[in-house]
C-alpha cells in the first residue's frame, strides 16, 4: 500500500462547540433557551473506542483542534460538540479539554445512544 502524505489534510472537518443557554444580547422577547456556539472550526475526527451493552451504544471521539497559544481555550468540560466525518455524525459532550505543545488541543467526546 502506497499512501500520498502530500494528499492529507491536517484538519479535514469542520464542527461547532456549544453550549445551551440564553442569549441575553437578544431582545426580551427573543430570549429562548436555544444552542449558543462557542467556536466554530476545523478539526480532525478521530474514533477512539465504542461499545454496546444491551440496547445502549457508547462511542468516544478525539477531536484535534488548532488555536493560538497566546489566547486562552474557550471549551470547557460540559459544553457539547456536533461535527461529522465522512457523513458520520458526532454529537456528544464534551468529558476533557486538554492543550498540546503542537499547537492544538484535544477535546474528548462522548456520545450515548439509547
Amino acid at each position: 500500500m502506497h499512501i500520498d502524505r502530500n494528499l492529507i489534510e491536517e484538519y479535514p472537518f469542520s464542527g461547532v462547540f456549544y453550549k445551551t443557554g440564553i442569549d441575553r444580547t437578544k431582545p426580551l422577547e427573543q430570549q429562548v433557551e436555544e444552542e449558543i456556539a462557542v467556536l466554530e472550526t476545523c478539526c480532525d475526527i478521530q474514533e477512539a473506542s465504542h461499545s454496546r451493552l444491551g440496547d445502549f451504544a457508547k462511542a468516544a471521539y478525539s477531536v484535534y483542534v488548532p488555536f493560538d497559544k497566546q489566547t486562552p481555550i474557550a471549551v470547557n468540560r460540559g459544553m457539547r460538540f456536533r461535527g461529522d466525518f465522512y457523513g458520520v455524525l458526532v454529537d456528544g459532550k464534551v468529558v476533557g479539554v486538554f492543550p498540546s505543545q503542537l499547537g492544538g488541543f484535544v477535546a474528548y467526546i462522548d456520545v450515548t445512544d439509547v
